[in-house]
């Protein structure tokens, strides 16, 4: 576990360095340090492109008529506590994985990388994503 938590620090490190984004831009721009903290969710998903998860934009566009502040308790809690089920007639749809059945896979809770606040940060990011679609 710690190899791993030390892997993401190294990765969020050179993303840091390779985008040119200082620490002081962070700290200034919450929306910002937000999206930062959202490249460890690359694994799964992509902004607009359908990896192994929904993409961003189509998390959006289907909760686009929650209003902003559930919608962004939703992904919080996706975040904080995972989420199964939700997702599974677009999987059967969208991914095609020998690893099982749509129904089978889920998001892991990802509560072991990210305390509260940083929770917090990604949901505005995504907040913001949504709100310039309207």
């Amino acid at each position: 576990m710690k190899k791993l938590l030390i892997s993401f620090a190294v990765i969020g490190v050179f993303s840091s360095i390779s985008y040119g984004i200082t620490r002081e831009d962070l700290e200034k721009d919450p929306i910002l340090k937000g999206k930062m903290l959202a490249k460890r969710c690359a694994w799964c998903h992509d902004i607009n492109r359908d990896l192994l998860a929904p993409s961003f934009n189509a998390i959006i566009e289907r909760y686009k008529s929650l209003p902003d502040n559930q919608f962004k308790n939703m992904v919080i809690k996706a975040i904080k506590d995972g989420s199964k089920g939700k997702w599974t007639k677009w999987m059967s749809k969208h991914i095609r994985t020998k690893l099982g059945k749509p129904e089978d896979m889920y998001m892991p809770s990802q509560k072991p990388y990210y305390n509260e606040k940083e929770m917090k940060l990604i949901a505005d990011w995504l907040l913001s994503l949504k709100k310039n679609k309207e």
